[in-house]
């Protein structure tokens, strides 16, 4: 996004970071946010800042790691701020669909999203791969994850990662993808 914080984005009029507060807010208990910026950043939230405990910017997992150990004994919810199109029943499906596996995340049998739900106490097995020099979510998912089938109509915003300009661009235009409108529109 040539540099800017993601979260900070406008779509329709609002930040991505609002877009994901407003979906997730009903589903679960408490919100936090992990990020490595200042946290002034985010004081119109009101919601706590964790920044990665390991060095380096490790990715997506390194962020998940800090939300681990910071929440140890909860099941904890773990979303991308670029998937703005949550589903309202995001946390009960994928609750629904924990098994033995460490954590349970959003599939349509192509693709994974950044939406996950863990089992309590998983930090260490998340820093142990990170340690080791692992990356990628995706080959962490391979072993650990438990796919949860999100395949309705209404689920394929989950699959809409903004990435890069074009793909917000597109967002704004795409209402039946995406299944929001505008402030303005709303207030019709």
């Amino acid at each position: 996004m040539r540099g800017q914080d993601k979260s900070l984005l406008a779509l329709r009029g609002e930040a991505l970071l609002t877009h994901v507060i407003r979906c997730l807010q009903p589903q679960v208990e408490a919100l936090a946010l992990n990020s490595n910026a200042a946290p002034d950043n985010f004081s119109a939230y009101g919601l706590p800042v964790i920044p990665d405990h390991l060095p380096g910017y490790l990715g997506p997992l390194a962020g998940i790691h800090a939300g681990l150990l910071q929440y140890p004994e909860h099941y904890l919810v773990t979303v991308a701020v670029d998937l703005p199109f949550l589903p309202p029943d995001l946390v009960t499906r994928l609750r629904t669909g924990l098994d033995t596996k460490s954590c349970a995340y959003a599939s349509d049998a192509e693709r994974h999203a950044l939406a996950l739900l863990w089992h309590p106490d998983m930090a260490t097995s998340v820093e142990d791969y990170l340690q080791r020099g692992g990356r990628s979510l995706k080959d962490f998912l391979a072993v650990h994850g438990q796919p949860v089938r999100f395949d309705h109509p209404q689920d394929r915003g989950l699959f809409c990662n903004l990435n890069t300009p074009e793909d917000l661009a597109r967002a704004e235009r795409d209402v039946e993808l995406t299944g929001i409108t505008s402030t303005a529109d709303e207030r019709r």
